[in-house]
């Protein structure tokens, strides 16, 4: 283009150029000690980069990994071992030939397994072609601790118990990528590097075997509680005719700890409706245990609870409203309304669930039955015809019976994952009872127990990061030019979550743009923002903040320093061009500082005598 055809175009172009540099944290932290091996990555976008070169390397062998990316994010699962430090750094890669920028270098380490982690972990069965793959979370309960393996039974999480009074027992892995579980008489919510997000207040010091977290941000957790009560005709003839029975209280609390709702034993239960057996052997040294319920879960659809009554041998729905029963399943010998006539023979059953499909899933513990076969069984029930029918069944061998403990889970592929108590076992079998994942864990030669599992794809369900289309400039002066006023912005999902994520524009803290966009898993998405509607003054300051709608403590922000409207050569933004502009420019030339994009007139990302002269012929041409 000629010098005065260029000089004409110049007049008529107006620019939004907005200087920016993104406010995401380098993820892992320098100098981050982590208790696992499947590491999210994270960094600042680069000015102009089309591709990074990410370099990952272990100090101790020199081993090394190299990936070409296009985001300015990488999930890393199966680099890392223990104890071990790490250096990572990146390469902006530019389409142009221009020699790539690299990253200061950054280290983390992966600390060594505890000493209390199991010595003896096997898996057998594997089979690759129908098993469902992930890491496997759940509690040691035993060892005090819980962890998450892989398929070959290799270790890729812990928490220890420094954060807690005793320990931490997993009961659910959250969409956030934070963990629920509990301690004694405690209940936590912690994220992956075992810090307390939540944990419920001094005035419910009785938690026991169950917490877990709703999608209405509550917690429902059981707790226990104690009444004198009579002591029945089978106690022994020593006893005082009052004895303390320990029933529990049902709890939904919020992430204040208040309570929002609960559901006492002693309020809807009939006290002719107990086990002999727990009174037979009462002694007369701490409680007569009545109820010793183990699980609890808030059903959305149908806004009920369901709760195991494990010493009643008894699955109750309550209407959670009016907190009416509206029924109750299991052993009619120790029920007075008896609502299905059918006998599923289970007993001392635990974890009780809800499927998609409505139907019950719970390990049946089977004890004290003839003979003595736990097994994990799915229910389908008619609340208008009052009946019920075992559909699926899995019968464990002789050899994996488990008086207590124990939980069914249904995988994504149609498996279920059977934790087997206090055997040291977790299977995977399918719907047909083939046996394709087994799992055993001891420790000195004993079963490991276990309370729960929880089978995922990996550590990291949020695992995101956020660039800027039409992001240039230089490292020190980077900006962004959108086109036609609308800002592009796009977020990578590395992860398998999904779900909505909120986007927010602020300008001089004043929210002005509030929308939402539905990322799938592993997918981008992009979202536009049309500029050109907001009297926007020049030198303000604009903030975008991104967070998952599930987790907005995993915020992302990117802060704009923005000159609206300007007239290439307008240094002085007074919407003309003259000698002060010439001034101005010929200073920040001397001075190094290309902090004003205006200078740049032949944008070719360089303030020099170049721009000088073409803003004199600019100026000149106008007279």
């Amino acid at each position: 283009m000629e010098l005065n055809s260029y000089m004409s175009y110049m007049k008529k172009i107006m620019l939004l150029v907005i200087c920016t540099s993104l406010g995401a944290e380098m993820l892992p932290e320098n100098g981050a000690m982590l208790n696992y091996t499947q590491v999210f990555f994270r960094w600042d976008q680069i000015p102009s980069a089309e591709s990074y070169q990410f370099t990952l390397q272990n100090m101790a062998t020199g081993e090394e990994l190299e990936l070409n990316v296009l985001e300015n994010s990488v999930l890393q699962t199966d680099f890392m071992d223990w104890n071990s430090t790490y250096t990572w750094f990146i390469c902006a890669l530019f389409g142009d030939g221009e020699t790539p920028f690299c990253s200061e270098i950054y280290s983390f380490d992966v600390n060594p397994l505890p000493d209390y982690f199991p010595d003896d972990i096997n898996v057998s069965n594997y089979d690759e072609t129908i098993y469902q793959d992930g890491v496997t979370i759940m509690d040691f309960e035993s060892l005090n601790f819980s962890g998450g393996l892989d398929r070959d039974g290799n270790p890729i999480w812990f928490v220890g118990n420094e954060n807690f009074e005793e320990r931490f027992v997993f009961t659910q892995f959250l969409k956030n990528g934070n963990m629920v579980g509990f301690g004694p008489g405690k209940g936590y919510e912690i994220d992956l590097d075992g810090n307390i997000i939540f944990e419920t207040p001094a005035g419910i010091n009785s938690v026991h075997h169950h917490i877990t977290k709703t999608s209405n941000n509550t917690y429902f957790l059981i707790s226990a509680t104690v009444e004198d009560q009579y002591c029945p005709e089978e106690c022994n003839d020593m006893l005082p005719d009052e004895i303390p029975w320990q029933g529990d209280i049902f709890r939904e609390i919020d992430h204040d700890g208040d309570e929002i709702w609960s559901w006492n034993t002693f309020d809807y239960y009939d006290l002719t409706e107990y086990n002999p057996y727990y009174v037979e052997i009462y002694n007369g040294n701490l409680e007569m245990d009545w109820t010793h319920s183990n699980s609890v879960f808030y059903d959305d659809n149908s806004q009920s609870v369901f709760v195991s009554i494990r010493n009643l041998s008894r699955i109750t729905k309550i209407d959670y409203a009016s907190k009416e029963i509206i029924w109750n399943m299991g052993e009619t010998d120790f029920m007075n309304e008896i609502y299905f006539e059918e006998d599923l023979n289970f007993s001392q059953q635990h974890s009780v669930q809800v499927l998609d499909n409505g139907n019950l899933l719970f390990f049946d513990n089977h004890r004290y039955l003839n003979p003595e076969l736990s097994r994990c069984i799915e229910v389908e029930y008619d609340e208008d015809a009052h009946s019920v029918s075992i559909v699926w069944e899995h019968e464990l061998p002789l050899e994996l019976f488990s008086g207590s403990r124990g939980e069914c889970d249904r995988l994504d592929n149609g498996n279920t994952l059977i934790t087997v108590g206090r055997t040291g076992n977790t299977l995977e079998v399918t719907s047909d009872n083939e046996v394709v994942w087994h799992l055993e864990v001891e420790n000195s030669g004993f079963d490991v127990t276990m309370y729960r599992s929880e089978r995922i794809p990996n550590l990291h369900p949020i695992a995101y990061s956020v660039t800027l289309a039409n992001y240039t400039g230089e490292i020190e002066n980077s900006y962004v030019a959108p086109e036609n006023d609308i800002l592009e912005a796009t977020i990578h999902n590395n992860s398998w979550g999904d779900g909505w994520h909120i986007y927010t524009l602020l300008y001089n803290d004043v929210e002005i743009v509030s929308d939402n966009i539905f990322i799938n898993p592993f997918e981008n998405s992009t979202f536009n923002i049309d500029l050109s509607t907001f009297a926007i003054n020049s030198g303000s300051i604009l903030t975008l903040e991104i967070y998952p709608e599930n987790a907005p403590e995993k915020i992302q922000s990117v802060d704009f320093s923005i000159y609206s409207s300007v007239l290439l050569g307008d240094l002085n933004n007074d919407g003309t061009w003259n000698i002060l502009d010439i001034v101005i420019l010929a200073n920040l030339i001397l001075a190094g500082d290309s902090s004003n994009p205006a200078g740049d007139l032949n944008n070719d990302g360089l303030q020099n005598i170049l721009d000088i002269v073409l803003l004199i012929n600019i100026i000149l041409d106008g007279l």
